[in-house]
């Protein structure tokens, strides 16, 4: 039993621990959508799955993240602390956009009143770009983008 309780405190800490000093995004890749080549932050843990691109004033017309899961799931985003304006891109392991939205920022809005987008399959990446991107590049639910993780 004591056992336990040790292994309890130590599961806590470590989480205090990595809770309070989390990783910065370190990583990027170039993207091809469409035409066009994007510079893409990788969020690949739960710590920038959670921030996103949360607190930024700006994006390059070029830049955008592309959030990667260890398995395809059903997922749901929300624009908590967004302040921009965001196309979000849902697509499945095979590289199929399963769902494309438009997110605008709710900054006086509770945790409850926020606007949920959601998968309506299993997807495995989500790629957050500038507000009307995806129009632009002119992608559309079936539309195939070659992950490249490298």
């Amino acid at each position: 039993m004591q056992k336990i309780g040790y292994l309890i405190i130590l599961i806590a800490i470590a989480l205090i621990v990595y809770l309070k000093y989390p990783r910065k995004i370190t990583k990027s890749i170039k993207q091809e959508i469409g035409n066009t080549i994007f510079s893409l932050e990788v969020a690949d843990n739960l710590y920038l799955h959670g921030k996103g691109l949360s607190g930024r004033q700006e994006l390059c017309t070029e830049c955008g993240m592309i959030f990667v899961f260890p398995f395809e799931s059903f997922q749901s985003f929300w624009m908590k602390d967004t302040l921009i304006p965001l196309d979000m891109i849902f697509i499945d392991k095979n590289g199929n956009i399963t769902d494309i939205y438009t997110a605008l920022p709710e900054p006086n809005k509770s945790d409850l009143e926020l606007t949920f987008y959601q998968s309506t399959k299993a997807v495995k990446y989500v790629i957050e770009l500038n507000s009307g991107q995806a129009n632009k590049l002119n992608l559309k639910k079936g539309d195939n983008i070659k992950i490249n993780l490298t």
